[in-house]
């Protein structure tokens, strides 16, 4: 695995919500591969500076995650934490360490994942949760644990797990089939709908 790391998991420092999210992935990964092959997984702790994050970014592996806040600081788009410090902007960001998804947990996504797409390495995937034209651009924690949850647990589930592009692909295209069905069985208008994934592909 490239740098040894098959998910790597980051959130900044002091975002509890990130924190727990990030927590309970790795758990489940860890659940899933119970006396299965293992996933190696890595959740630093202590980004709590813009620097840090970008850094971490930039760390090889197959997957990563980047569960946070985010929005535009002087007109330029990237993450943050808790109460919009730290910052980090996509413009400052090196080459994506991740060889076969970025996975991104952040308000914007659709914004995010286009502003990222210049720093991913060729052939990965960038996929944040997707938003229409007009549609606001919140990421809810519901639909955390139900979208980015439900591809984790896919990437997971087979007894030899496969982190390549095309398994995260795979992985998100089966996430997408949940979070339809569930979507169509649904037939009270005035409950919460989780969005479906979209996948940037790289060139």
């Amino acid at each position: 695995m490239t740098g040894n790391t098959g998910i790597r998991l980051l959130g900044f420092t002091g975002f509890k919500a990130s924190e727990h999210f990030l927590h309970a992935l790795d758990e489940e990964i860890w659940v899933s591969r119970w006396q299965e092959a293992k996933i190696s997984v890595d959740r630093p702790e202590g980004l709590n500076t813009g620097m840090a994050m970008r850094t971490a970014l930039e760390q090889p592996s197959l997957i990563t995650v980047v569960s946070a806040h985010a929005g535009y600081f002087n007109g330029r788009i990237g993450f943050c934490g808790h109460g919009d410090k730290p910052v980090v902007t996509i413009d400052s960001i090196g080459t994506l360490g991740a060889a076969s998804m970025l996975l991104i947990d952040a308000c914007h996504a659709p914004d995010l994942a286009a502003a990222l797409k210049g720093h991913a390495q060729a052939g990965s995937l960038i996929v944040g949760l997707d938003a229409k034209p007009g549609d606001d651009e919140i990421t809810r924690g519901r639909d955390s644990v139900t979208a980015i949850g439900a591809v984790i647990r896919e990437l997971c589930y087979p007894p030899t797990p496969d982190l390549s592009p095309q398994g995260a692909s795979q992985a998100v295209g089966l996430a997408n089939i949940q979070i339809s069905a569930r979507n169509a069985a649904e037939h009270d208008q005035r409950r919460a709908r989780p969005p479906l994934l979209y996948k940037h592909e790289s060139q």
